[in-house]
C-alpha cells in the first residue's frame, strides 16, 4: 500500500507495522523461558526481557533511521502521493488497532493491548493527514506527517530504553535510604542494603541487620518474614535475602 500511495507517511505507518510484528515476536520468544528454572539460571530467566527489550530498542531505532531517510527523500523531491489511499490504509489500520487494544488478560496480553492503543494513535494521525492533504492539496504535508508518526514512535520508546539501561546496569529501582528508614523503627542497626532488578517485575534485595547475640533462632525467624512483608508490600520487592549479625560481631570487625 505504501507503494501505491506513494507516501511517506504511509511508509513510516508500514515500517511502524513491521517493528510491531518483530516486538511482538521477540516478547512471545521471550515469555515462553520466563519461567525456567535450573542449577544455572536460579532466579530463572527474566533477565531475557531486559535483553529483548534491549533488541526491540535497536530495531526500533533502525526502522526510525530508514523512515527519516525515506522522508527526506520524498520532502527533497517533492514527491507526491495518493491522500485517498493513505486515508483508506490509516483509518483501517486505527479500527484494527482499536480492536486489539480492547485484549485483556494477563500482563503481557494488558502489555499488547496498551501498544495497540498507541499504534491506534499513530494511525490515527495518518488518517488525518490524508484527509489534510486531500482538502489542502498540500503535498509537503505527507513527509512531515512521516516525522511525526516517527517522533511518536521514538517517544513511546524512551520509557523502554531508560528501564532496559537501569536493569543491565542493576541500577536500583528504589532509594535504600527508604529501605533504611522502613526498617530503622523495627530494627536498630539496617546496613549494606542492595536493591536490584532482574527485569520489571521481578526486585530483589539483600541486607544486613544488627541483632542482639541472645535472640532465638525462632525470634530471627519472625523478624525475617516481617522484613519480607514490609518491603513486599512496601516496595514490591519479591526476593528478600537477610543476614542477621550479632552485637559482638559487628564490634570485632
Amino acid at each position: 500500500m505504501s507503494v501505491l500511495g506513494k507516501s511517506a507517511t504511509l511508509t513510516s505507518e508500514a515500517i511502524h507495522s513491521i517493528l510491531d510484528a518483530l516486538v511482538v515476536t521477540l516478547t512471545l520468544r521471550a515469555s515462553n523461558l520466563l519461567d525456567r528454572r535450573d542449577n544455572l539460571y536460579t532466579y530463572s530467566m527474566h533477565r531475557l526481557e531486559a535483553i529483548y527489550s534491549v533488541l526491540n530498542i535497536i530495531v526500533v531505532i533502525i526502522g526510525i533511521a530508514v523512515g527519516v531517510i525515506i522522508s527526506l527523500v520524498f520532502l527533497i523531491l517533492g514527491l507526491s502521493d495518493n491522500p485517498l489511499i493513505l486515508t483508506i490504509s490509516s483509518f483501517v489500520a486505527f479500527i484494527f488497532a482499536l480492536i486489539s487494544s480492547t485484549e485483556r488478560g494477563d500482563a503481557l496480553k494488558e502489555a499488547v493491548s496498551l501498544h495497540a492503543i498507541l499504534d491506534s494513535l499513530t494511525y490515527l494521525a495518518g488518517f488525518v493527514i490524508g484527509i489534510l492533504i486531500s482538502l489542502s492539496g498540500i503535498k509537503v504535508l505527507d513527509p512531515i506527517g512521516s516525522f511525526v508518526v516517527l517522533a511518536f514512535v521514538l517517544i513511546t520508546s524512551l520509557p523502554n530504553i531508560k528501564e532496559s539501561y537501569y536493569t543491565l546496569m542493576e541500577r536500583s529501582p528504589i532509594d535504600v535510604r527508604e529501605v533504611q528508614s522502613s526498617l530503622s523503627p523495627f530494627f536498630a542497626t539496617v546496613h549494606h542494603i542492595h536493591v536490584w532488578s532482574i527485569c520489571p517485575h521481578e526486585r530483589v534485595a539483600t541486607l544486613h541487620i544488627l541483632e542482639n547475640s541472645n535472640t532465638t533462632i525462632g525470634e530471627i525467624e519472625e523478624k525475617r518474614k516481617e522484613v519480607e512483608r514490609i518491603l513486599k508490600d512496601k516496595f514490591s520487592i519479591t526476593h528478600v535475602t537477610v543476614q542477621f549479625e550479632t552485637k559482638r560481631e559487628e564490634n570485632t570487625n
